[in-house]
């Protein structure tokens, strides 16, 4: 785990796994959009990136993408979508591999919900706190602040009142 490249702006080394967990789509892709863009940072992903679907992927393919030095850059990104979706064959062979995962790879585990219980973010709580990245939905009382400061990320600016009115028209997902 040791060696894994650092961006200047974001002091914290960069972890070889994340399980980027919870219901809320927006914070989930907007933590990838993140990370995407620190390890663009650091070299061309274009070569060194690969996406994984639960549903399909094999085990064995993941762990051969996680083990592939990276071409023409310092690290490389694989990213599993539906993680939670992975054939219990296939989450063993995560689990090896997360026992010493490669150190110029980051592994990006993407999932609506995980159990706590479950062997896959055991061993990813095993990694440390910052391993796991909780994207949980916001709570009801918290959506207008949060509305309000996306409009003014798109340049409008909203009242509290149109912010409720707003929610309760959408909803609150």
């Amino acid at each position: 785990m040791r060696g894994m490249p650092t961006n200047k702006k974001q002091e914290a080394p960069l972890l070889p796994v994340y399980l980027i967990v919870g219901e809320d789509a927006l914070k989930r892709d907007a933590v990838m959009k993140r990370l995407r863009a620190r390890l663009s940072a650091l070299g061309d992903l274009s070569f060194n990136a690969d996406e994984f679907n639960g549903e399909t992927a094999l085990g064995g393919d993941v762990v051969a993408a996680c083990n592939t030095v990276p071409f023409a850059s310092p690290v490389r990104l694989v990213e599993v979508r539906a993680a939670d979706k992975l054939k219990k064959a296939d989450a063993e062979a995560l689990l090896a591999y997360l026992a010493s995962p490669f150190a110029s790879t980051v592994l990006a585990l993407v999932t609506d919900k995980l159990a706590k219980n479950t062997r896959l973010y055991k061993a990813m709580a095993a990694l440390g706190k910052t391993a796991i990245i909780d994207c949980a939905p916001l709570k009801r009382y918290e959506l207008p602040k949060t509305v309000r400061s996306l409009a003014v990320g798109h340049g409008v600016t909203i009242t509290e009142g149109a912010a409720n009115k707003l929610i309760e028209l959408v909803g609150e997902n």
